[in-house]
């Protein structure tokens, strides 16, 4: 409830405004029950980022790497579509200026996004649809990068029909000329 309250407040008015009696009244809890929790701000937000994402993306084992990879995909276009989703665009400013938000993103959704295709590549590779080495490469940066791209910079749709595109037209065939077995 609180966390929910957090993150309409961020949506709709920002860091910047965000302030501690409204999180508590538009979570309909007191002040105190707020201040508990977190000391300030900061933390409240930082906090939300991380746990938040926690269980954001988790792969399914669909059997396939495209399978699998649409799964993921899919799962990130929801979370960008969602109330994380709105709450990150306006904190995107603020970021640089406060460490254990940027830290809280690398743990939160980033680094969830991260292990989640890593998981893809790992059981892709027992598989034998992948070499090994492909997890932390630029390769899998950029899997994701055209729905980042097309969510924080460009401002178009982010849809499961986009995802879809980014698979057929750019993580397959990626992986395919770079990423395939060797045999």
């Amino acid at each position: 409830m609180i966390r929910a309250a957090i993150l309409r407040l961020l949506a709709e008015v920002g860091y910047g405004a965000l302030t501690m009696d409204a999180v508590a009244a538009e979570a309909g809890v007191g002040k105190a029950t707020i201040y508990r929790r977190w000391r300030t701000k900061q933390d409240l937000v930082a906090d939300t980022i991380t746990e938040l994402n926690a269980t954001t993306v988790t792969p399914p084992d669909t059997g396939s790497l495209e399978g699998d990879l649409r799964e993921v995909l899919y799962a990130i276009v929801d979370v960008i579509n969602g109330p994380m989703g709105a709450a990150t665009q306006s904190l995107l400013s603020t970021v640089p200026h406060h460490p254990a938000l940027g830290a809280a993103f690398g743990d939160g959704p980033v680094g969830v996004w991260r292990r989640a295709f890593a998981q893809v590549f790992a059981r892709a590779e027992a598989r034998g649809e992948l070499r090994p080495g492909l997890a932390g490469t630029v390769t899998a940066e950029a899997l994701m990068a055209p729905l980042v791209q097309r969510w924080l910079i460009t401002g178009h749709p982010v849809t499961r029909d986009y995802a879809d595109q980014v698979l057929a037209d750019v993580a397959l065939p990626l992986l395919r000329a770079t990423w395939k077995p060797r045999g």
